[in-house]
């Protein structure tokens, strides 16, 4: 991958010329040396299938400018008015003992031009993607000053966690649709977006490596679960792992803060340990022990019999993979060590381990529920539980099939049994 302006980026930036004074500041030229846009001209959708048809030189935003584009004076005033608005924010207010150090780093970030120009492209064409950033470089920053790290490392964060999901911008937004069910090629594009974001920050020194480093890490796991390369441990930069950890935060804030508040998030956090730094997790418990006590009517309402039938296909699915590895181990010994039947043993065995460490045994998951029929607030507890551990079991599934060629090789046999276990896993999880 060397350039990413796709025809989604392209449609964004001409959009942007029909609200926008979008100017080219030099001449934007064709792979092939053809000029296709002089120097000076608008730039709108009227030139969107000339620029669509051709790999672009230099870099498209290298070449244009926008009025009233993103600034960092925006920047902070924008979290400022995040922290002022959103209740869960306030947890962050509480948790300081002042908010300008967190939003001087705003102001104090690197932000060339051509950057500020792919941020106000976000603003203007995809508000989801900028209010993410901007949210998720409050939780960023909350970790690294409670990490005790300097200024100047505070405005590195900034800049990675506004940087880091650049590479949606070249991504189909239908892709990014929430509850949209992604097939595993369009899976791959969700998956190369770190790298895109990467590669764009690559090419200015300014950047590299201090912030498109975390930028690329931002989506793995400490287990080595994550993508795109699979790192783990101390692979991960530090500031890597912070931006990990703000964005399953910022994540969950949009999807189920109104739902179910702080209880949610709690329960992803209790469960991620082996996934995610412990001690960055330890200053969001804290965080959350007030928001918690927040929680008043906002649970939806729950019935005992959704949430057994929720546990019983967790089970099912954990008891279907333990059997097929049993059969494996005396059936056929020599397929138990192969590397695709280990990866998925191990990674089955962690989330199993991650269960019992919240006081949760798998082969006994419906029975949790016995005697508790009336205690909604427990209901609620074991019903996150349970849709967390699908998650990570759907996670797991998605993780084998990314790294099938990788661990597969030419073992038929062991693929089969894999193979199987994915289909009936999948309908039982489906059921």
């Amino acid at each position: 991958m060397t350039e990413h302006y796709d025809e989604h980026y392209v449609r964004s930036v001409t959009a942007l010329g029909d609200t926008h004074e979008v100017v080219t500041s030099q001449a934007i030229f064709a792979r092939n040396n053809i000029k296709l846009v002089e120097k000076g001209v608008r730039v709108n959708s009227a030139l969107r299938d000339r620029l669509v048809q051709h790999k672009l030189v230099p870099n498209l935003e290298q070449c244009l400018t926008v009025e009233g584009g993103v600034t960092q004076a925006e920047l902070r005033d924008r979290a400022r008015q995040v922290l002022d608005t959103e209740p869960h924010f306030q947890l962050i207010r509480a948790a300081l003992p002042g908010v300008e150090r967190l939003l001087r780093a705003f102001y104090a970030m690197l932000l060339l031009p051509p950057l500020a120009f792919k941020l106000t492209v976000a603003r203007e064409q995809r508000p989801e993607i900028f209010g993410h950033s901007v949210q998720m470089a409050l939780i960023s920053l909350y970790l690294g000053i409670k990490s005790r790290l300097p200024d100047h490392e505070l405005s590195t964060i900034a800049a990675a966690a506004m940087f880091h999901d650049l590479g949606t911008l070249h991504i189909d937004p239908e892709l990014l649709r929430p509850g949209r069910l992604l097939p595993d090629e369009e899976r791959r594009h969700l998956y190369a977006h770190p790298v895109t974001a990467y590669l764009i920050l690559q090419k200015y020194p300014q950047y590299h490596p201090e912030v498109s480093t975390p930028v690329f890490e931002h989506h793995e796991r400490l287990d080595g679960s994550g993508y795109p390369r699979g790192l783990k441990g101390d692979e991960i930069s530090f500031n890597g792992q912070i931006l990990m950890l703000a964005e399953v935060v910022t994540t969950l804030f949009e999807q189920s803060w109104q739902t179910h508040g702080a209880s949610r998030l709690a329960v992803v956090l209790k469960m991620n340990q082996r996934k995610l730094n412990r001690q960055l997790i330890d200053h969001l418990v804290v965080l959350l022990r007030g928001g918690q006590s927040a929680d008043t009517g906002s649970q939806e309402a729950v019935s005992a019999e959704a949430v057994v039938a929720q546990l019983d296909q967790l089970a099912e699915a954990f008891r279907c993979w333990d059997g097929a590895y049993r059969k494996c181990r005396v059936d056929t010994p020599s397929l138990a060590g192969a590397p695709l039947i280990e990866f998925v043993n191990r990674r089955v065995t962690e989330l199993e381990r991650a269960l019992l460490e919240t006081g949760f045994h798998p082969d006994e998951l419906a029975a949790l529920t016995a005697g508790i029929e009336d205690d909604a607030i427990a209901l609620a507890e074991l019903r996150l539980m349970a849709r967390e551990s699908r998650w990570q079991l759907v996670e797991i599934m998605h993780e084998v099939r990314r790294r099938w060629q990788e661990l597969a090789g030419n073992d038929a046999a062991g693929r089969q049994i894999v193979e199987d276990w994915l289909a009936r896993s999948e309908g039982i999880l489906q059921g």
